[in-house]
């Protein structure tokens, strides 16, 4: 049974919500250099595997509701990523870069 009101208050349109912020995301991370899209790709492709999950399969209400508010986050996250300076951005990558050679020397 169709409800109008479901597609204006429910979770479909939340849904659809989350799907667009992801996109649009994903759009911006594509136009930047290689290696900040190393950086948030893996991510964006797990908060799609979530959102795939909150598509396609009947959820319990709690379940929905605790996913949903995990995508939130991690678009949140990604938004804070791609909004950060690349002033910023450059000294996190060499420090990681750095404490990656040290780990592959121990080894």
């Amino acid at each position: 049974m169709f409800n109008p009101l479901s597609s204006l208050f429910g979770w479909r349109r939340k849904i659809r919500k989350l799907r667009k912020r992801w996109d649009r995301l994903r759009e911006k991370t594509l136009k930047k250099d290689a290696s900040l899209r190393a950086r948030i790709l893996p991510m964006e492709d797990q908060i799609e595997q979530n959102l795939r999950i909150l598509e396609e399969r009947h959820l319990h209400r709690g379940e929905r509701a605790r996913l949903a508010k995990e995508v939130e986050i991690d678009l949140e996250e990604v938004k804070a990523i791609l909004e950060e300076k690349p002033e910023k951005i450059k000294p996190q990558e060499a420090a990681q870069a750095q404490q990656q050679k040290v780990q592959q020397q121990a080894y």
